[in-house]
């Protein structure tokens, strides 16, 4: 090994820890049994949980916890893609990066460098090229990462220091969300998906804000909400939502609850984008669109009688 246990453990997705657990050479069914591993499988059902919650905790304190925290991180990830959700997939892996982030920023430059090699992580000293740097930056929030605001040359980006551990975060990201090969996995195994997709996915999922009045909603905002939910949602949509909300007077924590719907809901990228629809970031507030302006997008879904969703949810909540 390139690496001792308690890194493998704080990087489970290392090639290195597959090796690891290949080398105990046990089934699933056996770790279910096994007097020392079973509590792995418990672990690997909780850890999805806590991923989806936004934390993991990783217990580094002796032997046994990190082999047990690799095994976990085995049987979770067997059983997120059991689940087979996009949302599920994606915010399970968006919290195992922010895990691993949490030790990369105080890392060895060995252990660094065994990550970048497995992760395929591409820097040319302080340059990627671009394609590259598209692909590890799409979901990141801020102006800086967008391509015309780098400096560029060759077709290589230039990286700040400070910025390459939030793109290794990025990477491990995309490799935690490669599907793995779940055929022959036990039915206790498959159970345990079924029960998690019940509490994850099947399970109602209203937010509650108590400024918003339900019954109040402009039927194209109710019909947007589903769509958000779905995961089926315009770049307009999400325009009209999040200046909808802010024109009510909610907060921009409120709003950004509002958006953890969406199955590709990514904190960061959505707060920074509602702080700037809300004015905190640039200096300008954004309107909600009128209702002319949202039968131009094609996304009026009923005659209301009124000029601006705003006007139908001020009117309806009066009464």
């Amino acid at each position: 090994m390139n690496v001792d246990l308690e890194t493998i453990a704080k990087y489970p997705f290392l090639r290195e820890a597959k090796d690891y657990v290949s080398s105990l050479n046990l089934t699933l069914e056996e770790i279910e049994d096994h007097p020392v591993y079973s509590p792995a499988v418990e672990m690997g059902r909780q850890r999805v949980l806590d991923a989806l919650n936004g934390r993991i905790r990783t217990d580094l304190s002796d032997r046994i916890s990190r082999e047990l925290t690799i095994l976990s991180y085995v049987i979770a990830r067997i059983l997120v893609n059991l689940i087979a959700d996009g949302r599920v997939i994606f915010r399970y892996a968006t919290a195992e990066a922010r895990n691993a982030y949490e030790f990369l920023r105080n890392e060895s430059e060995h252990v660094l460098r065994v990550i970048k090699e497995d992760i395929n992580f591409r820097l040319d000293g302080n340059r990627m090229d671009f394609a590259h740097y598209l692909k590890l930056s799409k979901d990141l929030a801020g102006p800086e990462w967008r391509l015309v605001n780098r400096i560029m040359s060759s077709g290589m980006v230039e990286i700040k220091k400070h910025e390459v551990p939030i793109l290794l975060r990025e990477a491990i990201r995309l490799k935690i969300m490669e599907p793995i090969d779940v055929k022959g996995v036990p039915e206790n195994f498959r159970r345990m998906a079924k029960g998690l997709r019940t509490v994850t996915i099947e399970a109602p999922r209203e937010i509650k804000i108590k400024e918003v009045n339900k019954g109040a909603m402009p039927p194209c905002i109710s019909k947007l909400l589903n769509s958000l939910e779905a995961g089926d949602i315009s770049h307009n949509g999400m325009f009209i939502l999040g200046t909808f909300f802010i024109g009510l007077g909610l907060k921009v924590d409120d709003v950004v609850k509002i958006f953890s719907v969406y199955p590709k809901f990514n904190e960061e990228k959505s707060r920074y984008q509602i702080e700037f629809l809300a004015g905190d970031r640039g200096g300008t507030r954004y309107s909600c669109p009128t209702c002319a302006k949202i039968k131009s997008y094609g996304l009026c879904v009923s005659e209301c009688g009124v000029k601006h969703p705003l006007q139908y949810y001020r009117d309806r909540g009066r009464v």
